[in-house]
């Protein structure tokens, strides 16, 4: 019998956040999407707690924003992060962080850290991915498949087939498609597929944060029989005999567990309840969810990102330790470049060294938060703990001073980082045309707003209250803070090849401070292309060189 085959433009294996946004933003362009993913439904398990400033702004882009700001924690809630000795315990630091609704003022106000229209949300992966599922259920290009696995692919001339196989009914069908992606996790059939390995360290044992680790899902009423510590979003435990997290799910009575398994221990053999009553000092009537053993301690990085219409993308091509929360958000961000990208290449009005750029401008971001991921691993797991920390005595007193001041400053440099999420550039893409601008330092916690080739588009609020992100379109954006000048020209020359792009004129004299040019292009991920007080002098090669002619 023959196998029934469909065609579509873009096929994605894997439904988590990464496999859903690259869905998301190539239904910004039109371009007809499948997605399968063995699961038959969103995560039940809360793996990623954190949604960083610029994931938000991309989610913010597809209308997400305020779903996820009413999901999981409430939007008065503080997302402080504390370290204890146990959670009836003695408090060692605390790192005092705003709730939802606050750090959303604060960022209207210009008084955040953030320099952008969307700070960071602590929202769990159980609420981010059925949301980012519902939108990509109203978008009339994406064809979404839970419970339908990918099996195998081949390339033929000009596509990329794959077997897949309907978990159901286990019945096989093909699927050709201009470009395969793999956003299937950490064991990503695509990658092995396509012989790719992990370059790195895996599983690099920590007292936390680093080798076999437990993940408890439970519920628990919040009393102070066991939690007596004043609310936070996370809270360390920080003992001689136990290093654990725990992290408040809805604010209310579910929480995550996440704690270190002794390398000889088998984790089928742990009693979660006996690892939550440790945790909390005493007894706690706990409701056990789930429970799911990981590894922590990972920093790889794929040797390679695809190519040949078969592309990595998250943990797939990426595998991150949790500190920093930067494996879910380098995927998100991962997504944005690529799928405009593949949109480019499918539409027709992508050059030929397009998608090349892909691997180009990501790995070296991937590499770079690897780096800090990392360094904040070795901070929180690698310190000593006295026995005497949770005495009474004048030793115990010394031994929480020092844990004290060591959690306090780790905290400030793991939890208030805008310069990583902010400040990704791609300098020296091929796409990029540079304007002679000095460099500006690339620190994990010190952002510098900047409109240099490369470099996030900054934000500005606008009169109206818009923020300038909102007005950037699906395609390219040319902003023209000079009405005088006709950009006509440059244009023209977009439409000579089919580069979507659009005027958008903003001579407030905000932007002009911040963008310094009179014409500012600007990539459909948000990233500024060229800028310039006049076209350039040949707009068909500019236009040529950002579609990676």
């Amino acid at each position: 019998m023959e196998t029934m085959r469909e065609e579509t433009d873009v096929l994605i294996a894997g439904g988590g956040p990464v496999g859903l946004m690259v869905a998301l933003e190539l239904a910004r362009f039109g371009a007809r999407v499948i997605l399968v993913n063995d699961g038959t439904q969103t995560a039940l398990h809360p793996k990623a707690n954190a949604i960083n400033a610029r994931s938000m702004e991309h989610l913010r882009r597809h209308g997400i924003g305020p779903a996820l700001r009413a999901a999981a924690l409430p939007t008065d809630y503080p997302t402080d992060v504390v370290y204890v000795t146990r959670l009836t315990g003695r408090e060692l630091a605390r790192l005092n962080l705003p709730a939802s609704a606050d750090a959303v003022a604060e960022a209207r106000d210009g008084a955040s850290p953030y320099d952008c229209a969307e700070p960071p949300h602590r929202c769990s992966q159980i609420y981010l991915e059925a949301i980012l599922r519902e939108a990509a259920l109203a978008r009339p290009t994406i064809d979404l498949r839970f419970g339908h696995r990918l099996e195998a692919f081949r390339r033929e001339v000009g596509r990329a087939v794959a077997v897949v196989r309907d978990v159901e009914s286990d019945n096989t069908y093909e699927v050709s498609a201009a470009h395969l992606v793999g956003a299937d996790g950490g064991r990503s059939t695509v990658r092995r597929q396509l012989g790719i390995r992990y370059l790195g360290d895996g599983g690099v044992a920590r007292e936390m944060m680093g080798g076999a680790m437990m993940a408890t899902l439970f519920r628990a009423p919040r009393d102070s029989g066991w939690l007596s510590i004043n609310p936070a979003w996370q809270y360390w435990v920080v003992a001689a005999d136990l290093r654990a997290v725990l992290i408040t799910v809805d604010g209310a009575d579910q929480f995550v567990l996440l704690t270190r398994i002794p390398d000889d221990v088998d984790p089928e053999t742990i009693d979660d309840r006996a690892l939550i009553d440790q945790a909390a000092g005493r007894p706690v009537d706990a409701e056990i969810i789930l429970r799911q053993p990981w590894t922590a301690g990972h920093e790889l990085l794929a040797e390679s990102f695809g190519g040949d219409r078969v592309w990595l993308v998250g943990d797939a091509a990426h595998l991150f330790t949790p500190t920093g929360g930067l494996g879910m958000n380098t995927g998100l961000d991962d997504a944005v470049n690529l799928a405009w990208k593949l949109a480019g290449d499918v539409q027709g009005w992508g050059g030929p060294n397009l998608m090349a750029t892909y691997e180009a401008d990501r790995r070296p971001v991937g590499a770079r938060n690897l780096a800090f991921a990392r360094s904040f691993a070795e901070s929180i797991g690698t310190f000593t703990v006295d026995p005497c920390v949770e005495a009474e005595t004048p030793a115990g007193e010394a031994e929480r001073a020092r844990l004290g001041a060591h959690l306090a400053n780790h905290s400030a440099r793991e939890f208030v980082v805008p310069g990583i999420a902010l400040g990704v550039r791609y300098e020296g893409s091929a796409l990029v045309a540079p304007d002679g601008s000095p460099e500006v330092p690339d620190d994990a916690h010190d952002y510098i707003p900047t409109a240099r080739p490369g470099h996030r588009a900054p934000h500005v609020w606008l009169d109206n209250g818009e923020a300038l992100c909102d007005r950037l379109v699906d395609g390219f954006t040319l902003l023209r803070t000079d009405t005088s000048l006709d950009p006509s020209a440059l244009i023209d020359a977009a439409d000579h090849v089919g580069l979507p792009l659009e005027l958008l004129d903003l001579d407030a004299g905000a932007v002009r401070d911040r963008y310094q040019a009179a014409l500012v292009l600007i990539f459909p991920d948000g990233h500024v292309a060229w800028r310039g007080d006049a076209l350039p002098d040949d707009c068909a090669g500019l236009i040529d060189r950002v579609r990676g002619a």
